[in-house]
C-alpha cells in the first residue's frame, strides 16, 4: 500500500475574521482553482455568473440570523484571499451534491468502548488538489480540527468538547431560499454538548439539508436527516448507525429525488447509494462489539459495487464534471479528539493519526 500524503494543515487562532483572513492568504490558489470549477458549474446551468452572484443575497440574511461568526469567517478569508465576498458567498449556495458513506459506532459496539465516526469523501477528482486541514482555537468558543475544500466549506471534523460531525448529500424535493446547508458543520463544530448540536443541525428556514452524523465521546450518536421543510433523527439501538445518500426516515421518503426519483436519470451512480448503505450495514453488523478503528478503515476500502463502492472510483467514461471518486477518508474519535485521514482512495493509502491539541 502507498505511503500516505500529507495535508496542508493551517493553525489558525483568535477571531473568526482573523481566522478566515489567515485561512484565505493561504488557500489562494485552492479558492482560484475553486472558483473557475464553480462558474463552470454555473455556465452548465445556463445560467450568467454575475446575475448568479446578485440572487443569492436573498440567502444572506437567513446567515445572518444563524451564524454571524461564520460570516466573520467569510469576509475574513475574502480579505485574506483578495476574492470578492459575493463571489465566495455564491459557493456555499450552489448546492452541489457528492455521494459519501458514513458509520457512526459507539461502546455498545466497538471492541474497546471507543466512540467513532467513519466518512468517506466522494467528490469531482480535482477536488482532491483543493484538501486543507484546519485546526483552530476561536476565542470563546471549542477549538477543532476539521477537513475542508479550500479552507472555506467545512466537511467533517472534530472539537475539544467531543463533539464530531460529517455528512452525506441528500437529494430533496422541497429546495427553497434559506439557509446554505454548508453553514451547518461550522455551528456543530461550535457546540459544547449533544443538544447544542442537535440544535444546529436542525435550524429554521433551511434551503436544503445534508444528512448531518452527530457524535459525542459520551457515546451519544445521531443521524439528523433534514430537507428543507422538514427533519427526522435517527439513533441506534445496537450501537451503530450507517447512511448514505437516500432517506431512510419513512416519513422523509416523499421528499426523496434520486433512487426512484427523477434526479436518478441525472445523477451519475445515484443507485449505488443503496448498495453503498447495505454494504457498509452488514459488513458493521457482522463485527458487532469487535468494531475497532482498524476495521473501520478496512471498511472504507471496500469495493464492492466498483466503481459505485465504498472506496468509489472514478468513471472514465463520464464526461469530468460528472466523475466522481473517493478523495478522503476518515475515523474520527472524540474521546481521544483525533483524525485518522486518507487522502485519495483508501485502498491506495494509509491512515495518519492528526490530534487535536
Amino acid at each position: 500500500m502507498a505511503e500516505g500524503r500529507r495535508p496542508k494543515i493551517i493553525e489558525v487562532s483568535g477571531s473568526f475574521e482573523n481566522m478566515g483572513s489567515k485561512v484565505g492568504s493561504a488557500c489562494k490558489r485552492e479558492i482560484r482553482d475553486k472558483l473557475s470549477e464553480g462558474k463552470e458549474s454555473v455556465k452548465r446551468l445556463s445560467m450568467d455568473w454575475a446575475r448568479a452572484r446578485s440572487n443569492t443575497g436573498k440567502h444572506l440574511p437567513f446567515v445572518e440570523e444563524y451564524n454571524p461568526a461564520q460570516l466573520e469567517f467569510v469576509r475574513g478569508y475574502a480579505k485574506g484571499s483578495g476574492v470578492p465576498f459575493e463571489d465566495l458567498f455564491l459557493l456555499f449556495c450552489l448546492d452541489e451534491k457528492g455521494l459519501c458513506t458514513d458509520i457512526m459506532v459507539n461502546g455498545d459496539a466497538t471492541a474497546d468502548g471507543g466512540v467513532y465516526s467513519a466518512h468517506s469523501e466522494d467528490w469531482a477528482p480535482s477536488s482532491e488538489q483543493h484538501l486543507v486541514m484546519i485546526k483552530a482555537k476561536p476565542k470563546g468558543r471549542p477549538s477543532f480540527m476539521v477537513m475542508t475544500l479550500g479552507g472555506l466549506e467545512w466537511i467533517c471534523g472534530v472539537n475539544s468538547a467531543g463533539i464530531t460531525i460529517t455528512g452525506n448529500s441528500l437529494y430533496q424535493s422541497d429546495v427553497r431560499v434559506g439557509l446554505p446547508k454548508l453553514m451547518i458543520a461550522p455551528k456543530v463544530l461550535a457546540a459544547e454538548t449533544p443538544g447544542e448540536a442537535l440544535s444546529a443541525a436542525t435550524p429554521p428556514h433551511r434551503a436544503s439539508s445534508f444528512n448531518n452524523n452527530i457524535s459525542h465521546s459520551s457515546g451519544e450518536m445521531y443521524c439528523v436527516e433534514g430537507t428543507a421543510t422538514d427533519f427526522a433523527v435517527l439513533y441506534p439501538d445496537d450501537g451503530y448507525l450507517v447512511h448514505a445518500n437516500h432517506y431512510l426516515h419513512p416519513r422523509l421518503a416523499k421528499y426523496e429525488a434520486v433512487f426512484g426519483g427523477d434526479g436518478v436519470r441525472t445523477i451519475a451512480g445515484a443507485s449505488s447509494t443503496v448498495v453503498r448503505y447495505h454494504r457498509a450495514l452488514r459488513l458493521i453488523r457482522s463485527q458487532v462489539g469487535e468494531v475497532t478503528k482498524e476495521s473501520l478503515m478496512d471498511i472504507m476500502r471496500d469495493h464492492v459495487n466498483r466503481p459505485g463502492s465504498i472506496c468509489r472510483h472514478a468513471q472514465k467514461d463520464l464526461p469530468a464534471h460528472e466523475q466522481t471518486k473517493t478523495t478522503f477518508a476518515v475515523v474520527l474519535d472524540p474521546v481521544e479528539k483525533s483524525m485518522h485521514l486518507c487522502l485519495g482512495n483508501p485502498c491506495e493509502g494509509k491512515f495518519k493519526e492528526h490530534r487535536l491539541r
